[in-house]
């Protein structure tokens, strides 16, 4: 079984031959130090080409994707006509939007929304940089056709389209918040011309790669660790009807499913996550408040796909016994039945080590193959428990 019909029969809640494993989008990449790291260990040499100058996201050679068992490949939008990317010598760059960032220790962070401080006048009067700037889509149809024709991996469109943090990168994030409930129609109104925004993008990216897609990246963060970040009750009748109108666009040019990454604890909002038309949830975040996979997999699993769960958080820079004991738990409460995708979660981190990023996908690959072997499985827990206690 390939890579794309291993994905595929996830997708419709099979079991492949193994769970397939995804690795180097905006939202399960590897940060430049852990790749850096990692080549060094493997004894590979490769150039480091940064894709999202914020999180720092590193360019994972095909060897290295092949190692680690990857079946995912990615395609992005190109930049617009009119926009460059710039880093200063002081580590300041601005986006498209007019947001500037500046690096600080292992990331980028946003230093001055454009909208801070200014009134809804100003908001009204804000202008967009083009959706439709047919630069960001020269080229990309010939390029899925070939990844399509090329390879046997499964193609995700890699851009992962929000409206929360769209909305509060341009604003702030306590003026955005602000707003919700001291100036809502401020707040609407910012999120209506996201929506519009977004949508005039995704008529032109998805046009060209609906055809050859598996999957679409789509989401906010809605969790801290400890439950929801804003009110269920505005997530319910504000939210929810964004993301469905965007999400039910998007599948009317491509037969992909819909895969929303959400950090922090999400199973408060499952059930809005299937109303909006999500098929697979991310990352799962082991160490958030009621994001019990045994628990998610037994409720849910029959009606939407898992995509991580592994505890990136909270073990992957510990020690290698810790780590598989975690993960073992993972593919073995989400694995069975189908629908489940093996990744690091979120990104791979600066300080996870080298041998703990191999036996992370080394353990994807021998326990999650079909059928799951949950004696071998408890087996392999209690053995590595063993080891701790010596």
């Amino acid at each position: 079984m390939n890579s794309r019909e291993r994905i595929r029969r996830t997708l419709i809640h099979k079991e492949p031959d193994r769970v397939p494993i995804d690795s180097n989008g905006f939202v399960s990449g590897m940060h430049e130090v852990a790749y850096k790291n990692l080549l060094k260990y493997l004894n590979i040499e490769d150039e480091i080409i940064i894709y999202d100058p914020v999180q720092r996201l590193a360019v994972v050679k095909d060897e290295v994707k092949d190692i680690l068992g990857v079946d995912t490949i990615y395609i992005y939008p190109n930049a617009p006509s009119n926009y460059k990317y710039i880093e200063n010598p002081d580590g300041k760059f601005k986006d498209e939007f007019g947001v500037v960032y500046k690096k600080v220790g292992y990331y980028a962070d946003c230093l001055t929304p454009p909208l801070r401080g200014k009134s809804f006048e100003e908001i009204k009067a804000f202008k967009f940089p083009d959706p439709e700037d047919l630069s960001r889509f020269e080229g990309l149809r010939l390029k899925a056709k070939k990844f399509h024709e090329n390879t046997e991996s499964s193609i995700w469109a890699g851009v992962v389209s929000s409206l929360f943090y769209f909305s509060w990168i341009i604003r702030g994030l306590e003026d955005f918040m602000t707003d919700i409930y001291t100036s809502p129609k401020a707040a609407k109104y910012l999120m209506d011309k996201i929506v519009d925004w977004n949508m005039k993008f995704f008529k032109g990216f998805y046009s060209e790669i609906g055809k050859y897609i598996d999957v679409f990246w789509i989401g906010d963060d809605w969790g801290t660790q400890e439950g929801p970040i804003i009110s269920p009750v505005y997530f319910r009748k504000e939210i929810v009807p964004r993301f469905r109108k965007m999400i039910s666009f998007i599948k009317t040019m491509t037969k992909a499913k819909c895969c929303y990454h959400s950090c922090g604890s999400t199973y408060w909002c499952m059930g809005d996550l299937l109303d909006m038309g999500v098929d697979i949830v991310h990352p799962i975040q082991a160490n958030a408040k009621g994001n019990d996979t045994e628990k998610l997999k037994k409720e849910f699993g029959a009606k939407i796909c898992f995509h991580g769960g592994t505890n990136n958080q909270g073990v992957f820079h510990k020690d290698i016994h810790i780590l598989t004991i975690d993960t073992l738990k993972r593919i073995k409460d989400l694995a069975p039945g189908g629908g489940y995708i093996f990744s690091s979660g979120h990104n791979i981190q600066a300080n996870m080590l080298p041998e703990n990023i191999i036996k992370l996908f080394e353990l994807g690959r021998e326990f999650g193959k079909y059928p799951i072997n949950i004696g071998n499985i408890e087996k392999r827990i209690e053995e590595e428990k063993g080891y701790l206690e010596k």
